[in-house]
């Protein structure tokens, strides 16, 4: 539930900002991230008929524009942690797709229900490789959430590979559920798991 909630509220935040951030002082990492909330904004605006959302057309638009944002190899390499290093081409593309899905099914039709919050560009650090941004997540209620989205430079390419909301690591979080399997049952066991839990 602790995973689910993360995703929820960074799905839900990047589609739901409610008002214009300021973060013109923002480097290209900061600039990628609230760039892309600002614009998801517009696009819940346009797939809404009479004040109501048209869910399935936000589904596939809002992952159109969130689904680059995100090294999904990355993130799926560093949750199998240790495990990832002895697998095959073809069972990491695998499990890169699994992973994806699991992403994006899990979290993303409820980002399209949710109304009232909204993100804060705080600041951001960064060196050549890696940059972590700074943001605050504020509920309806008024209820402010820290959120650190990390990224990784690939060739000048900027993309989050973790998010770690109130100190806890989406990466991590998946990284202990796998690897509480994989010490019992093999990798074949795992997929199958993934695929039967997706398949409900």
């Amino acid at each position: 539930m602790r995973c689910k909630r993360i995703m929820f509220v960074i799905f839900a935040g990047i589609f739901l900002l409610m008002s214009k951030p300021v973060f013109l002082w923002a480097e290209e990492p900061g600039r990628l991230i609230m760039g892309t909330i600002e614009k998801s904004l517009s696009i819940r605006k346009e797939v809404s008929v009479d004040g109501k959302v048209d869910k399935q057309m936000c589904e596939i638009r809002l992952w159109e524009e969130i689904a680059p944002l995100f090294n999904l190899e990355e993130s799926s390499k560093r949750a199998l942690g240790q495990h990832w290093r002895n697998l095959t081409h073809e069972e990491k593309k695998e499990f890169v797709e699994l992973f994806t899905d699991i992403i994006k099914e899990a979290y993303l039709g409820q980002a399209c229900t949710s109304t009232g919050e909204k993100f804060v560009y705080l600041s951001e650090k960064q060196d050549d490789k890696y940059a972590k941004v700074l943001t605050k997540f504020i509920t309806n209620t008024g209820t402010e959430i820290s959120v650190d989205f990390r990224l990784l430079n690939n060739q000048g390419k900027w993309s989050i590979y973790d998010v770690v909301i109130e100190g806890v690591s989406l990466v991590n979080n998946y990284r202990s559920q796998f690897n509480s399997i994989l010490v019992k049952s093999s990798y074949e066991e795992l997929i199958q798991m993934i695929k039967e839990k997706k398949s409900k």
